[in-house]
């Protein structure tokens, strides 16, 4: 009989170098397993896997890998398809079809009833402004179909079209979509395993600026989450992790969008939970049981954007994450604080605590 740490020695192929994959070695380093990632040798995780690969030396990588995974969606096409085609891609091709295409993306909720905003699909850019006067008054957002994330490539138009007459001329195809006045943002970290079982963390609130995360923080009881993300990881046959973002409107909750991998929304669990969101998705494509998703307590999360000014006073409040980017940009992000308390109240503390740290004159997005 095979012991868990020989089930347990798998070499795992990650595309992509980024934060995510550097926080998923990390949390993988109590196991046995070897780590690979495709991507330049100064990326966060090239930095401290077993072995990096170029994106063109994509092949080799994946052949040597007993299992493919990716730590962001938007990575080489052909690497994607190729890890699919050995039969080692978790999650598998189809959740990633969604996030190339926002249209896709959309039309599922709405084939599959689940909860979404009105939407829109329009061919270019002309149509698409035609759409939002005859639809929605003038009033919605304007998302490019393909590529974009953290904002990018989203345009909230609230009457004042003429800004964006530019649009027009764009021949690509959007996702025009109603403007909710939500009350908040929430999302919630969910995953599944080859065999089907599904588990989730509680849900979180969530504040976002110019469509990029600033501050989680949680848990909030609601049920209702879960069983979306049940009925989405379901649908999908999803394995491994993923992160779900809400509006929630006078009770209503909608799916905002969906991440076929680890998330940001879910960095809290490093530190609030027994097992992290990224011990978790190994867990799950790597053949092991689900942990256990309590949180030992209230916890937070604050994300270093566009600056490495971070006053050391921070540490009296959280726990910093740096990830060893090698430049500084707008709106990037450079790392995150982590913050847990006795209740919700003590954890927003120390999270206005730590902006008014970092961000004294306000952010810059």
């Amino acid at each position: 009989m095979k012991s868990l740490i020989q089930d347990l020695n798998k070499k795992i192929a990650i595309l992509g170098g980024g934060q995510l994959g550097w926080m998923m070695i990390l949390e993988g380093r109590k196991y046995p397993f070897t780590f690979y990632v495709m991507d330049e040798p100064d990326a966060p995780a090239c930095r401290i896997a077993d072995k990096c690969f170029r994106p063109e030396d994509y092949k080799e990588m994946i052949e040597k890998a007993d299992v493919v995974t990716f730590e962001f969606e938007h990575v080489k096409d052909e690497a994607l398809n190729y890890a699919e085609e050995q039969g080692k891609l978790y999650p598998d091709i189809n959740a990633v079809e969604l996030k190339r295409e926002r249209w896709k993306e959309k039309t599922y909720y709405k084939d599959h009833s689940l909860p979404t905003p009105r939407f829109y699909v329009a061919e270019d850019g002309e149509e698409a402004l035609k759409i939002l006067k005859e639809e929605f008054n003038n009033i919605g957002v304007l998302k490019q179909s393909k590529g974009g994330y953290d904002g990018k490539g989203q345009y909230f138009i609230r009457g004042d079209v003429d800004k964006y007459l530019f649009i027009k001329d764009m021949k690509c195809k959007f996702v025009v979509e109603e403007f909710v006045n939500y009350d908040y943002e929430a999302s919630i970290i969910a995953m599944r395993d080859k065999n089907g079982n599904f588990k989730a963390y509680p849900p979180t609130f969530n504040y976002n600026e110019k469509g990029i995360l600033i501050y989680n923080y949680g848990p909030l009881n609601d049920i209702r989450f879960e069983e979306i993300a049940r009925r989405l990881a379901e649908y999908l046959g999803y394995v491994g992790t993923m992160g779900i973002e809400f509006f929630v409107r006078n009770g209503e909750i909608l799916i905002n969008e969906f991440a076929p991998r680890v998330h940001n929304t879910g960095h809290y669990t490093l530190d609030s939970a027994f097992i992290s969101q990224f011990e978790q998705h190994l867990r799950a494509i790597g053949g092991m049981e689900l942990g256990d998703t309590r949180l030992l307590s209230y916890g937070g999360m604050v994300n270093i954007l566009g600056t490495d000014k971070v006053p050391p006073e921070v540490s009296k409040f959280g726990k910093v994450y740096w990830y060893g980017k090698s430049e500084v940009k707008k709106r990037r992000k450079m790392g995150h604080i982590n913050v847990v308390g006795e209740d919700l109240e003590d954890v927003k503390q120390k999270i206005d605590n730590i902006i008014s740290l970092i961000y004294p004159e306000g952010f810059d997005l």
